[in-house]
């Protein structure tokens, strides 16, 4: 089984997935239970979870393939800018405002 963070709940994949909700708490459990990819593309966005996580959180921008059995820590925005030039210049507390944090599990 793979993990990956992820800044949206995208379908990588034909098959089923889960998706749920969960607290600051349960994401810094999340992370310190063992190691994950992350791909979170953008400086502000990684920061702002490095914050809820107590631990750093790097960007890359990398595709990634979710396959059954995988799971995602997701830490997306939920609210859309009005002006695309402003992504990636966002500050961290704009986005620690603005988000949620889920679990996306494709299903074997």
């Amino acid at each position: 089984m793979a993990r990956f963070i992820l800044n949206s709940a995208v379908i990588t994949k034909p098959g089923k997935y889960h998706y749920y909700l969960i607290s600051p708490d349960e994401a810094q459990k999340w992370v310190n239970a063992g190691p994950y990819e992350s791909t979170i593309g953008y400086q502000e966005t990684a920061i702002a979870l490095s914050l809820i996580t107590a631990r750093p959180i790097r960007c890359n921008r990398k595709l990634i393939h979710m396959n059954p059995g995988d799971e995602a820590l997701i830490f997306r925005l939920t609210c859309r800018m009005s002006d695309p030039d402003l992504k990636g210049k966002l500050t961290p507390e704009f986005v620690l405002n603005n988000c949620e944090i889920g679990i996306l599990k494709r299903e074997e």
